[in-house]
C-alpha cells in the first residue's frame, strides 16, 4: 500500500494509487481533520469538521464504486 504523509497530499499522485489505497488515504485524512478539530480554535473547528465530513464522503463514493465492478 502506497501511503502518501499526510502533510504532502498532491492529486496527480492520488489519483494513481489503486483505489483501496485511495480509500484507506480518504479515511485517514478525515481521522486527521477530526483530530484537528479537537484543538482547533473555536472558529476553525467547523471547518475542519466539514472537511473530515468530505473526506469521508469520497472514501465511501470510492468504495462504492469498488462494488460495481
Amino acid at each position: 500500500m502506497e501511503q502518501i504523509p499526510l502533510g504532502d497530499f498532491r492529486v496527480t499522485e492520488f489519483v494513481r494509487m489503486p483505489i483501496e489505497d485511495r480509500i484507506r488515504q480518504c479515511r485517514a485524512l478525515a481521522e486527521e481533520a477530526r483530530r484537528l478539530a479537537l484543538s482547533a480554535q473555536r472558529e476553525l473547528r467547523g471547518d475542519y469538521i466539514d472537511l473530515a465530513q468530505h473526506w469521508t464522503e469520497l472514501g465511501d463514493e470510492l468504495e462504492s464504486q469498488t462494488t460495481w465492478r
